[in-house]
């Protein structure tokens, strides 16, 4: 049976991650831009975690670079057949490293939709303790994942593979949860001040929060389907899940920070839309005018529109 290529599995994962750390460079110069330079109200909770998610994303970025030199031009490596799949079918300390930097990033992201969460609903207790217990069998599970990997020495043990899909289950509907019920509620906010403004004035974060927990929610579910279908591919695909964690709350943040909203162009436009009179107040106009100005134009007037009327008649 031949081994799969993991080589050009890992180039190809360590390529995507590069294009997503490359807009995390730019969304987090935005975050920073728009929280410290313009001082934008915001928890210190905000700016602590926007600089957490990007040194997660950029030192998994250093040690990827660094896994795939050791594993595609150590002379040691290649001068075996098939030496790099070998190397990269391996569990190695950067491989750990990177597996457990993925790990804390989606902690971190996921403790910091369960705060807003808990604010959004007004600090609702038991909501927030049920969101507390999905993530703490998510972590759980994956921690214990981590563990089978290291006492193993094998990515796709059938105890960690097991262990993997139940986290990566737990963590597809903590995700969807989160994020409908942040949205949901907000739409409900902006329902009850429709009387006080023309539109929901919160439309424009309900779509930001349904397009940052779309874009993370779609990576997981590929990771989960590539695992449930056995294809060694969602080892690497673990990679590029890193920079799309980091990605999701920087995207957020930096979105509703710099009032870059859906729809608010459409929405000042609809709003603010000048109204033009109808035609017949702009002949009147014009009738009055002339009439203060000399009355033959007024008979001209006249005579014009018993014309039409006769045309008419």
């Amino acid at each position: 049976m031949p081994l799969p290529a993991l080589d050009r599995m890992f180039i190809t994962a360590s390529w995507l991650q590069s294009i997503i750390y490359g807009i995390n460079c730019v969304l987090f110069g935005a975050c920073i831009y728009a929280l410290c330079i313009q001082k934008k109200r915001a928890h210190w909770i905000i700016l602590i975690s926007c600089i957490f998610h990007f040194s997660i994303a950029t030192a998994h970025n250093i040690i990827s670079l660094v896994y795939a030199l050791q594993g595609l031009t150590n002379p040691a490596i290649i001068s075996v057949p098939n030496g790099s799949t070998l190397y990269f079918a391996r569990v190695t300390s950067l491989s750990l490293t990177m597996v457990a930097l993925y790990i804390f990033n989606v902690l971190v992201l996921q403790l910091l939709l369960i705060w807003r969460f808990y604010l959004v609903w007004d600090r609702h207790l038991i909501l927030t303790i049920v969101m507390l217990i999905l993530e703490i069998g998510h972590i759980s599970t994956a921690f214990a994942a981590w563990s089978m990997i290291i006492r193993f020495g094998v990515f796709l043990s059938p105890t960690s593979e097991a262990l993997l899909k139940a986290d990566l289950t737990l963590n597809i509907a903590l995700t969807i949860s989160l994020t409908s019920g942040i949205a949901y509620r907000l739409w409900r906010a902006g329902k009850n001040a429709v009387g006080l403004t023309s539109h929901n004035i919160y439309k424009p974060a309900i779509y930001t929060i349904i397009q940052c927990g779309a874009i993370y929610t779609s990576s997981i579910v590929v990771v989960c389907a590539l695992h449930l279908s056995g294809h060694p591919a969602g080892v690497m695909a673990d990679y590029v899940g890193v920079q799309l964690a980091t990605l999701t709350p920087l995207l957020l943040i930096a979105t509703l920070s710099l009032d870059m909203k859906h729809g608010e162009y459409e929405e000042t436009s609809t709003t603010f839309r000048p109204t033009f009179p109808p035609p017949v107040q702009v002949n009147i106009t014009e009738e009055i005018h002339t009439d203060t100005m000399d009355p033959r134009p007024t008979q001209r007037n006249q005579s014009s529109q018993t014309y039409g009327d006769n045309e008419k008649g």
